[in-house]
């Protein structure tokens, strides 16, 4: 019986051997946050030109959010995430830089998302941007090893709606806000900021003597994207 076992026992080992081959899923790598800051503006090198973790509508206009990324090009194993499962596709609120003209994108695209929720845990506001793809001579290199950086900054309004920026209501108590960052699907960051007073409440339409109510405006205050980080 010799030759029947080895007619069998081929078969067997060549669908182990494809199995092998096949392996896990490539995993994705995971954004390093270097920069994830709550501010009252950006200076003129569209950096945050402060640290603030409270605010007062009457002093305060609009509270920013900044975050500054890194995306390892070769990944270590502490540094990446198994494949995700694909998500439904949806439309872009917002693009960040275009990749450079003349180069090919060296890497995909990958979407980023802040949601603002009051202290009740309900949201005010929700703001997607979609970070293209860079060239590889925007990469930066850190202690010899190759990044891609990105930036993601929004704004709410303290006294104004941002209806560009996603925001559904203005921050009407007093108390602690959360700023929850996920970039493709996965929560990687949260920021935190306190209101020392609330907003002022919009007036009821129609109601005697009142003040005309808050309108949402067509667009936020410019949050503009950065430059590629650059570092000595």
């Amino acid at each position: 019986m010799p030759g029947r076992t080895a007619r069998v026992l081929a078969p067997a080992l060549c669908l182990a051997l494809l199995c092998l081959g096949a392996g896990p899923a490539a995993a994705a790598a995971r954004p390093l946050v270097t920069v994830l800051d709550i501010c009252s503006s950006l200076a003129a090198d569209t950096y945050p030109a402060d640290t603030q973790n409270w605010f007062d509508p009457e002093r305060n206009a609009q509270v920013v959010f900044y975050a500054q990324l890194l995306f390892p090009v070769d990944p270590l194993p502490d540094e990446s995430l198994p494949a995700a499962p694909a998500q439904s596709w949806h439309p872009p609120m917002a693009v960040s830089a275009p990749p450079s003209s003349g180069s090919a994108p060296a890497e995909g695209q990958h979407y980023a998302e802040a949601e603002w929720l009051d202290p009740a845990g309900k949201g005010l506001a929700l703001f997607g941007m979609t970070l293209t793809a860079r060239a590889q001579r925007d990469w930066i290199s850190v202690s010899g090893r190759s990044y891609i950086p990105h930036t993601f900054a929004m704004a709410i309004g303290t006294r104004d709606l941002r209806a560009a920026a996603g925001q559904t209501a203005l921050p009407g108590q007093p108390g602690q806000y959360t700023v929850r960052l996920r970039v493709d699907g996965r929560s990687v960051g949260l920021a935190f900021f306190k209101m020392l007073r609330g907003a002022a409440a919009p007036a009821k339409p129609g109601a005697p003597s009142a003040p005309a109510a808050i309108q949402a405006i067509s667009t936020p205050v410019p949050i503009p994207t950065l430059p590629a980080l650059k570092l000595p």
